[in-house]
């Protein structure tokens, strides 16, 4: 049963980002509840404990809130060491990637996404989603420009096949940083599995032509771990309540933070 000291991850399954989180839990090996919250706001029970942040996911340790998939990952690091994803001697790298994989890559796997299944979706999630970027949502355009960005999105795919042959020619080849996954993975599995879920005929012509990187992604869809409970979004902000925040731990960590202070984020 969720209390002050669980791992509560609040996020939809389908969300691309929360799947990054899901798999760096499972690689290591921790239990965790989740809260589904809805793909679109409101959310009126997680704004209470994020100050208004309203992007997913979103992790929760008793009255401590983690906004931002990469202050998440960074977290999970650094309370639950013991397997540790970090890869040494490449400091930095998977943040660097991440960058890569959460901009240009995400906006083709995007549009292609979007592009194929725009005529059923819903106008109140392009609106959540206009109100979320500050930009037009438009599925018309991105089905004009699918065509391109498949390519885009083939190319970029073959950059893991590249990364992965090199490796393996330096007798790894296993993951794209050694023979063990780490947050370089967490982050390039991020677009394989958002194309897979949507638009899988397409994915699975992709790695079709990228041997290395299908067996990459089967290793890490098929890593086992922990299965997660499933708790309300009332018993999470319950929890949050009863608890006393860490204040102190993050501060150090994080200089300017006040006490009481909402975490921001982009609303």
């Amino acid at each position: 049963m969720a209390d002050a000291r669980s791992i509560i991850l609040h996020e939809y399954p389908t969300s691309p980002f929360a799947e990054k989180v899901r798999l760096a839990l499972k690689l290591k090996n921790l239990a965790y509840s989740r809260v589904e919250i809805p793909v679109i706001m409101p959310r009126p029970d997680l704004m209470p404990l994020t100050g208004g942040y309203r992007r997913t996911p979103v992790m929760q340790i008793g009255a401590d809130i983690y906004c931002d998939t990469a202050i998440i990952l960074r977290e999970l690091e650094s309370r639950f060491a013991t397997v540790s994803l970090r890869t040494s001697g490449h400091e930095g790298l998977a943040q660097m990637v991440a960058g890569w994989t959460d901009s240009r890559w995400f906006q083709s796997s995007v549009a292609v996404i979007f592009g194929e299944r725009g005529d059923s979706v819903p106008e109140d999630f392009k609106k959540d989603r206009e109100q979320l970027s500050g930009r037009p949502f438009d599925t018309d355009a991105m089905k004009r420009i699918a065509p391109m960005m498949r390519d885009q999105w083939r190319a970029r795919l073959m950059l893991l096949e590249e990364r992965l042959q090199a490796g393996k020619g330096a007798g790894a080849g296993i993951y794209l940083v050694g023979a063990k996954p780490g947050l370089v993975d967490v982050h390039a599995y991020m677009n394989p599995w958002f194309m897979m879920a949507n638009v899988p005929d397409f994915a699975k012509e992709c790695l079709e032509s990228a041997p290395l990187t299908r067996a990459w992604y089967d290793r890490l869809t098929e890593a086992e771990g922990q299965e997660p409970e499933t708790i309300t979004s009332a018993e999470a902000l319950a929890i949050g309540r009863g608890a006393a925040p860490c204040l102190g731990h993050h501060a150090e960590r994080t200089p300017g933070l006040l006490a009481g202070r909402p975490c921001g984020g982009r609303a």
